[in-house]
């Protein structure tokens, strides 16, 4: 049993039609500040754009005025979607480190291309880095990402389910190599105890005033 409550990572900032703020947005990044998110999460595209799908016709920020708005107040979780944007989502980051107000333990880097997620270990060992999937990983697959560094696992939460049918292969192949399991996009209280009895450490979700 998990007895410590899991991270909340703020799901693209803090939004919603309750509070009528967009996600992946300036205000929503300023919004989970005050809240006092300990992490927030966003997705980076094309010129390093913060967007969820790659829509060139969506006002969207990037990722230097997300990082200089939260302004390390709360940590983030830099989901690279596009391989071709790693050097330049790193030259933010060595920026970030080397004359901004950040330090490597506020920094995580998560990609579902797992080779991106491999080569910004690489070039940052210090920081946290995740690969992201949806599905359950062989055993064998997720040793050779223990040996290539990589930190955490960011699951889906249906893959929760699926492992624990599956007498936690995953789960134990994951903590034999002593790397962590993160859960994305857990909006109810019933699969937010489901993961946290699992035992995952941090959990993203769209709905944070839920779990506070």
């Amino acid at each position: 049993m998990n007895e410590k409550k899991p991270l909340i990572i703020y799901h693209r900032g803090r939004h919603g039609k309750g509070i009528r703020i967009k996600e992946n947005t300036i205000e929503a990044f300023e919004r989970a500040v005050k809240e006092g998110a300990k992490m927030i999460e966003f997705d980076v595209w094309d010129d390093l754009r913060i967007i969820h799908d790659p829509d060139p016709d969506v006002p969207a920020p990037t990722l230097q005025s997300a990082m200089d708005a939260i302004h390390a107040r709360a940590a983030v979780n830099i989901e690279i979607k596009n391989p071709s944007e790693l050097r330049f989502v790193l030259d933010v980051i060595d920026d970030a480190l080397t004359m901004g107000c950040w330090t490597a333990p506020q920094i995580v880097v998560s990609s579902f291309h797992h080779e991106t997620a491999v080569c910004a270990k690489k070039v940052f060992p210090e920081i946290t880095v995740g690969v992201v999937n949806d599905g359950v990983l062989l055993p064998a697959y997720i040793d050779l990402l223990a040996k290539e560094g990589i930190n955490n696992l960011h699951l889906e939460w249906a893959n929760v389910y699926m492992d624990i049918a599956d007498d936690h292969a995953m789960r134990e192949a994951v903590r034999a190599n002593d790397m962590h399991i993160w859960v994305w996009t857990v909006n109810t209280k019933k699969v937010f105890d489901v993961v946290t009895e699992y035992g995952a450490e941090a959990v993203f979700t769209d709905k944070p005033q839920l779990f506070r």
